[in-house]
């Protein structure tokens, strides 16, 4: 089992009414995180962080990234105590 924490930004922040949160998973895994926080946040969160087509991380508009600043996708693997960014794009140059 391992710990994950997590920093919302944006509509991530409006949906949790939170900055953070940690998660313990039994898998280490990316899918494990967004299943979680699905559950815990509700359709809107799902909405948001699942493209119903691909049932992968949404890309559109939204990044996701690791605690190295890498980016992160619904079939890597976390470390115990690592914070993943919920982020929302923003248009411009």
């Amino acid at each position: 089992m391992i710990t994950v924490n997590t920093e919302y930004h944006s509509h991530f922040k409006e949906i949790t009414g939170l900055a953070g949160d940690s998660f313990e998973l039994d898998e280490p895994l990316v899918s494990e995180l967004a299943a979680k926080i699905t559950e815990k946040y509700g359709a809107k969160m799902k909405a948001l962080l699942i493209d119903p087509r691909t049932n992968d991380l949404n890309a559109n508009g939204t990044m996701y990234v690791d605690s190295k600043g890498k980016r992160i996708f619904i079939d890597d693997t976390l470390e115990d105590g690592e914070t993943i960014a919920f982020l929302v794009g923003i248009a411009g140059g």
